[in-house]
């Protein structure tokens, strides 16, 4: 009896030593597993993308019951812009933790990725107040709002966090937010705060300084960028942004200098090549700048930056029938990016696609009536219409209505009456865009021409000869002095004119 008692107590001590063992196990892998998908998230963070999908996968299956494993692979397909399959993810994490902050604001960037802002919206305006358990988690929400186009909420979010948070992380945000609203007065108080930074943390800084070139500010851009690659000097986005600011300067010397110097440490980035790119641009070498871009789009073919720059520069060296393809892609990677919508009806009217720009430049002014470039290019859809002249018309007021001084609006309306053979109102409005613009040339070419349709001679004479010598490419000027010298009884030179036109005609070399 005594030895079976005393077989119970050992198997007893031995049941408690397991049970230490393995709750002591349990709370290590519980730790273990923490640490991991910590790092697991600082890499997403960091950016280190390919690094860590293989390890955070194979965590996800060995623990299909932790939410939080899910959840970061869903952060890593955003990363990737694989939406659904981070939707999926998402929703996985909310089944296993219906709470779970980090997969609500999942979906809701998800949303937000494939163009759903209102579902978005209705997300985070769920999320109460008592489930933001740090401060990191309410600056994501904060972020997270601002994406979704709710800066006020943005704001209010920001607000409760500690001010050396504020000043410091939340600052890019803030400055966001205080562009989009309007408020010009806080975003330049910002400034000073971000100068301080240059130093403590040229990382939030910089994202700061690119916000000033995007507010119109490349001065004070340039400024804070200097004092940050003084004290970090390999700092390749400080570099590449402040040839950016010096671009937007016109100072192409320390542009190039900085462009240089970003070369050496990163050859053949994609970015690099970019900037480059629009160094190139800014100097009028539009045939250099596009064989950069090229190059930066085969270094990153899914940039919409580059892609969006691309489409401009190729509209510009007359490839519209590429332009128009570029813009495709972009509104096909982003349907409700308004500005990639007008770049499509922009490519679309230069390559004489009328319906698709017509319809694609409605819809731009629609949501954006004050928008001068939508209005001009609307107006010049319906001018290529025969049958819209009177849409042409009231679409170019329109754009005198939102900016008077709009001179290419006047000089669309004025070529309307010139072609129409109504010389008043053509006069009216030419005159209107030479004031404007005096050293249009092209402005200053038809009304001479019209002077000269009147029997003005004389003002014709002025006009023809300023437009000629500003533009000295353009036949048509050729033409019209041609004209104005035969009526003058100035043979010599009308003939003079007249072989330049023919030879610039015969040739295919007109500056229009």
């Amino acid at each position: 009896m005594k030895i079976c008692r005393n077989n119970l107590i050992q198997c007893a001590k031995i049941c408690l030593i397991l049970l230490c063992v393995a709750i002591c196990l349990s709370a290590q892998k519980i730790s273990l597993g923490k640490n991991e998908l910590q790092s697991f998230e600082r890499s997403i963070d960091e950016g280190r993308i390919d690094e860590v999908e293989k390890n955070l996968f194979n965590y996800v299956v060995a623990n299909p019951k932790d939410a939080v494993g899910f959840s970061l692979l869903a952060k890593l397909r955003l990363k990737q812009d694989r939406p659904n399959e981070a939707r999926s993810l998402s929703q996985k994490a909310l089944m296993l933790d219906p709470n779970l902050l980090s997969a609500k604001l999942n979906l809701a960037l998800v949303s937000i990725q494939l163009g759903e802002i209102e579902q978005a919206q209705l997300l985070l305006n769920g999320i109460s107040e008592n489930e933001i358990t740090s401060n990191t988690i309410r600056l994501n929400l904060s972020q997270t709002f601002a994406l979704a186009g709710d800066c006020a909420k943005a704001l209010i979010t920001v607000d409760k966090l500690p001010l050396r948070i504020k000043n410091r992380d939340a600052l890019p945000l803030r400055g966001v937010c205080y562009l989009e609203t309007g408020d010009k007065k806080s975003f330049d108080s910002l400034i000073p705060i971000a100068k301080a930074l240059a130093k403590l943390d040229p990382a939030v800084a910089v994202k700061f300084a690119e916000l000033l070139n995007k507010a119109g500010k490349p001065k004070e851009a340039s400024d804070l960028l200097r004092s940050i690659v003084t004290t970090a000097p390999k700092n390749i986005l400080a570099l590449l942004l402040l040839a950016r600011s010096e671009i937007y300067l016109k100072d192409f010397a320390n542009a190039k200098l900085h462009l240089d110097r970003a070369e050496k440490l990163r050859p053949d980035s994609a970015e690099m090549l970019f900037v480059k790119s629009l160094l190139e641009r800014e100097m009028g070498n539009a045939v250099q700048s596009l064989d950069l871009l090229e190059k930066a789009l085969a270094a990153s073919p899914n940039d919409v930056e580059i892609l969006a720059q691309f489409v401009l520069t190729t509209m510009r060296t007359n490839q519209a029938g590429r332009a128009v393809r570029a813009a495709e892609n972009l509104l096909n990677r982003q349907p409700d990016n308004l500005e990639f919508l007008y770049l499509y009806g922009a490519a679309s009217l230069q390559n004489n696609n009328l319906e698709a720009a017509e319809t694609s430049l409605r819809k731009f002014t629609e949501s954006r009536p004050q928008d001068a470039r939508g209005c001009l290019a609307l107006g010049l859809t319906f001018a290529a219409q025969p049958d819209k002249l009177q849409e042409a018309r009231q679409q170019m007021q329109r754009c005198l209505e939102i900016n008077p001084n709009n001179y290419e609006a006047s000089y669309q309306l004025g070529l309307s009456y010139k072609t129409q053979g109504e010389t008043a109102m053509a006069v009216k409005y030419l005159e209107e865009t030479v004031r404007l613009a005096p050293n249009n040339a092209l402005a200053l070419r038809d009304l001479g021409a019209v002077y000269l349709q009147s029997g003005a001679e004389v003002k014709a004479r002025l006009l023809l000869e300023k437009a000629v010598a500003l533009n000295p490419k353009d036949a048509e000027t050729h033409f019209q002095l041609s004209r104005l010298y035969n009526l003058t009884g100035q043979r010599e030179l009308a003939k003079t004119h007249l072989e330049i036109f023919q030879k610039m005609k015969n040739t295919g070399k007109n500056g229009i």
